[in-house]
């Protein structure tokens, strides 16, 4: 049985990500046995010049929301997204991709994968 459950982010361990410059907390997934859907929630940290270089995820789908910066997201197809504070991204399973901070201040994000 699921109960109720309360986090602190300020709690949550800040790791490295995706092999680049970037960073990111891990505050919901699996093992929190919420879902079956949802495979992870991060908060992501690029600061300014840095990225999450190419990666994909497989068979899970990706959101994320841009909480503060800009910059882009780019696909091995060539295509670039910029992004900027407000924005909702989709990016299916699969899809190798990269994402670049441009502007002069942090990036933060919000990632949620959910599993297909």
């Amino acid at each position: 049985m699921r109960k109720p459950f309360k986090k602190h982010l300020q709690t949550i361990p800040v790791e490295e990500a995706h092999g680049g410059s970037g960073k990111r907390q891990v505050i919901l997934s699996k093992d929190d046995a919420i879902s079956e859907q949802l495979q992870a929630m991060t908060k992501g940290f690029l600061e300014a010049g840095s990225k999450f270089d190419w990666h994909a995820h497989e068979s899970v789908d990706e959101f994320f929301l841009v909480l503060k910066g800009k910059g882009y997201i780019e696909f091995r197809s060539g295509e670039k997204i910029e992004y900027s504070p407000d924005d909702l991204i989709y990016i299916p399973d699969g899809i190798e991709h990269k994402i670049e901070a441009t502007g002069e201040e942090e990036n933060e994000f919000f990632f949620i994968r959910l599993n297909k």
